[in-house]
Order: structure tokens, then C-alpha cells, then sequence
């Protein structure tokens, strides 16, 4: 069985090595989290920051990290910081709260439809769960745009999707930091939606597809025009990813539309992101801006979306 595990990890770019480590760090977290001797409070109570740009350890009342300068997160970020990492190990906090959200969102498709929606989900239902349909943006219900990135058609899309997602973050968040890496999730998720409206004449579609492939789309340039052996190496498994990804759409019919839109949204971003530390800080402010509005544009949408309904 390894054997096949090791093959399929080949042949997506990814490393069996890496991940085979990553699974049992995991259940070695989980049964020390419930063994009698572990440390677990201890960990959550101290208030050390780990900083998430270059990995340094500081102490509890600093803001910005000592080594790199980067800005440290406050205490209640750092507390949550440490419960998404025992929670889910290898997971970063934005990409499980985008998960978690994608999972609240099917989770109702399959309530409201008494478990029908869990395969096949009807059109009614996928509207009601804020998909995205063409008629009623131009209705007015704009909404749509963001609502539809967190709505999906069935189980095995959804695992596609999150799978996806996990691979894919793993590069960015940590490298980008969550403000950045939430300001691209949601910016390229919004020009996907917005490309697959435009481009279609009636369209019913739905997914966080749009968003991955602005991902990946954003690391392509962004990892290139660094010039290392490390950012080489993550460019070319994000163009394999783009690859399937496309490869897939094709195959299952998906939105390609709104793939090409979240793509080129991601490679201008990514052709324009600042890498370079001093660059960063004086950007900080921007990215935060925008990453507060896409956040306050998600909440009025789904608002917006249950008071439809």
C-alpha cells in the first residue's frame, strides 16, 4: 500500500516522505493531547510568539519579532495560533478557517435537503446555499460572487477541493502571512466568480476552484522571480497542480471560466507581491485594508445571503 502512496505523491509533486511524517506527528499530538502526562495546557498558557515569517521564538509582550522585525500577532491570535496547530497539525489558521466555513456551508446544503444534497445537491438547494447564478446578480444579488466560492456540488467535489486547498496553502500562508494569503483567497475567489458571470450566458455554478487556481496562479510568478533552488522547486509543482487542476475541470465539466479568471487575477498579483522584507513592512498597511474589506465583504455577503432565504 505504501508503494501506491508513494507513486500518487510522485506523480502530483509532492513529497510521500513529508506527508508520511506529517501523519504520524499528527496521531502522535493527538495521543499525547489525551495521554496523562502531556503539556498541552502548559503550551497554551504561555504567551510566546513564534514569529510566522522567519520562525524565531519571542517573548510574550513583544510586537514585532527581534530577528526579522515582522509584526508579531497579538496575544488572542498567538492563543488561537496554538489551538488550530493541535487541532489540526500542518494546518495554518486562515486555510482551516476557510475549510471550516466550506464545511459549515455543505453541512447545511445536507440538512436543508434531508441528506439529498450530499452527492447530487439540487438546483434550488446550491441557490439557496448561495451559489452562484447569473439571473439574480444581475437582479442585484452581487453577494453571490463571494457566497458561491464557500458552496459546493456534492461530497467528492468538496474533497477535491479541500485537498486542494491543504496542498496548495502549505506553500503560501506560512511564506505570505494571513493577512496576504486571506486578501488573494478572497481577491482571485471574487474574479473567478466575476469572470464565469461574465463570460456566461446563464451560468449555475459553484466552488472554491476559482480561488485555488488564483493560488496557484499567484505562486507561479511570485515564487519565480525569486531565484532560488526552494522557490524554483514550489513553481513547478504549483504548474503541475494547475495542470490536474485544469485537466480535471475539463474531465467533470467544472466552471473553467471562473479557473481562468482566479488564475490570471493570481498571476498579477503574484507578478506585483512584494518579497523583500523592507517592502512588506511598508506595505502592511495596504494588504490589511484590504484584507479587512474582503473579510467585511464576506460577512454582509452571507448576511445578505440568510436574509434572502
Amino acid at each position: 500500500m505504501s508503494e501506491f502512496w508513494k507513486k500518487l505523491s510522485k506523480s502530483l509533486g509532492i513529497s510521500y516522505v513529508w506527508w508520511h511524517w506529517r501523519w504520524i506527528n499528527f496521531k502522535k499530538r493527538w495521543a499525547a493531547a489525551f495521554s496523562t502526562d502531556t503539556n498541552i495546557f502548559r503550551h497554551l498558557r504561555s504567551g510566546q510568539k513564534i514569529c510566522r515569517n522567519c520562525g524565531a521564538l519571542n517573548a510574550a509582550g513583544e510586537h514585532r519579532c527581534h530577528v526579522c522585525g515582522a509584526r508579531l500577532p497579538s496575544a488572542t491570535a498567538n492563543f488561537f495560533y496554538k489551538v488550530f496547530g493541535l487541532v489540526a497539525p500542518g494546518v495554518l489558521p486562515v486555510t482551516a478557517a476557510l475549510i471550516t466555513l466550506i464545511a459549515l456551508d455543505f453541512l447545511f446544503q445536507v440538512l436543508a435537503s434531508s441528506g439529498r444534497a450530499l452527492l447530487n445537491p439540487s438546483a434550488a438547494t446550491l441557490i439557496r446555499s448561495g451559489a452562484l447564478y447569473s439571473g439574480l446578480v444581475a437582479a442585484g444579488q452581487w453577494w453571490r460572487l463571494l457566497t458561491a466560492v464557500f458552496v459546493h456540488i456534492g461530497l467528492i467535489h468538496l474533497i477535491f477541493n479541500v485537498i486542494a486547498l491543504v496542498i496548495v496553502s502549505k506553500f503560501l500562508e506560512e511564506e505570505l502571512g494571513a493577512v496576504r494569503y486571506l486578501s488573494i483567497f478572497l481577491l482571485t475567489g471574487l474574479a473567478g466568480s466575476g469572470a464565469s458571470c461574465l463570460l456566461h450566458i446563464r451560468v449555475l455554478s459553484a466552488g472554491a476552484s476559482g480561488a485555488i487556481f488564483g493560488l496557484i496562479g499567484f505562486a507561479i510568478p511570485y515564487f519565480g522571480r525569486q531565484h532560488t533552488f526552494r522557490t524554483r522547486e514550489i513553481q513547478r509543482i504549483m504548474i503541475r497542480w494547475g495542470i490536474y487542476a485544469f485537466v480535471f475541470g475539463l474531465l467533470f465539466g467544472a466552471d473553467n471560466y471562473a479557473h481562468a479568471g482566479g488564475f490570471a487575477a493570481g498571476l498579477l498579483l503574484g507578478a506585483v507581491m512584494e518579497f523583500r522584507q523592507d517592502e512588506r513592512r511598508r506595505r502592511d498597511p495596504l494588504w490589511r485594508a484590504a484584507a479587512w474589506i474582503m473579510a467585511l465583504a464576506l460577512v454582509a455577503s452571507f448576511v445578505l445571503l440568510i436574509r434572502a432565504t
